[in-house]
């Protein structure tokens, strides 16, 4: 995978994206190993691309449909720059909230059996072009400036929710066949595993029995970051959840594997783009 940006993190700042993309890819317009504050929704229909939703990489196949939860990071590997077009939804999380009801929580549509951090659907190929309509109606409303097209993209986006939702009663879970590494999976499992903690790459290299920089030349060739940013990333998205809990930015500096406050408050700032507080005050996202 390509290198990843300096600041991983994404706000999505519209209630509703949605983009039908079939244009020719180039190495820069490709994000490796990021995240964002809501919901994203992709749908694959044609390429040679690989995709990344940590801890497991698969190779899409037509007709798959990836629903990914806030603050899981991903990222594409793409071995044909030619050809690759997908439909891409992003929704904030207090939209989706809103689109359902007590009854309707579609929230369930992004988490599953086997992750609890998204779901994976292969719809057939008699359904593609329903859904691709679907889409394309919504895209088409996002842009446009009539009246009513606001009301009109939730209700189409919820038409697509629940299309989803039926095609995921009757199509069977596709079983994960990841084409990650065994050695960098342990390595997800190990930071999972302590990253309350101050976490460094040698004593990780000595617990899993690898040398340092053999554990961040595969890391890197695996995912497109490099292991100490990744380690870094994790961090933050913790101290994201946590703050969203009400904990104070001094206690979560603690809490999310940090010494010093000055240290954690200025990466937090470079990857959220705001500081601790800010970002306590100004959004409200899944504890």
């Amino acid at each position: 995978m390509r290198k990843a940006l300096d600041c991983p993190y994404s706000l999505i700042d519209r209630d509703i994206i949605c983009e039908h993309k079939t244009a020719r890819v180039t190495p820069s317009d490709i994000k490796t190993v990021h995240n964002h504050d809501g919901y994203e929704i992709v749908f694959f229909l044609r390429g040679d691309v690989n995709i990344m939703i940590e801890p497991d990489m698969v190779k899409m196949k037509r007709g798959d449909m990836f629903f990914i939860s806030p603050l899981v990071f991903h990222g594409l590997d793409l071995e044909d720059i030619n050809g690759y077009e997908r439909v891409v939804i992003n929704i904030q999380y207090e939209t989706l909230k809103e689109l359902g009801d007590e009854e309707t929580d579609f929230s369930t549509l992004f988490r599953s059996d086997v992750s609890p951090n998204m779901n994976h659907l292969r719809i057939p190929e008699e359904g593609l072009s329903e859904f691709v309509q679907i889409a394309e109606k919504l895209q088409e409303c996002i842009e446009s400036t009539e009246f009513g097209h606001a009301v009109l993209s939730k209700a189409l986006l919820v038409e697509f929710l629940l299309l989803s939702c039926k095609y995921s009663a009757l199509v069977t879970q596709q079983k994960k066949n990841s084409l990650m590494p065994q050695v960098v999976s342990t390595i997800f499992d190990y930071i999972d595993s302590h990253i309350s903690e101050d976490i460094t790459i040698n004593t990780m290299a000595s617990d899993l029995h690898y040398s340092s920089d053999h554990l961040s030349r595969v890391f890197s060739e695996a995912t497109g970051d490099s292991l100490k940013h990744y380690i870094n990333a994790k961090k933050i998205v913790l101290a994201q959840k946590l703050l969203l809990q009400n904990y104070s930015p001094y206690d979560v500096c603690f809490m999310a594997g940090y010494n010093n406050y000055s240290s954690f408050s200025r990466r937090f700032s470079k990857q959220i783009g705001m500081s601790p507080k800010q970002y306590q005050l100004a959004n409200v996202l899944p504890k």
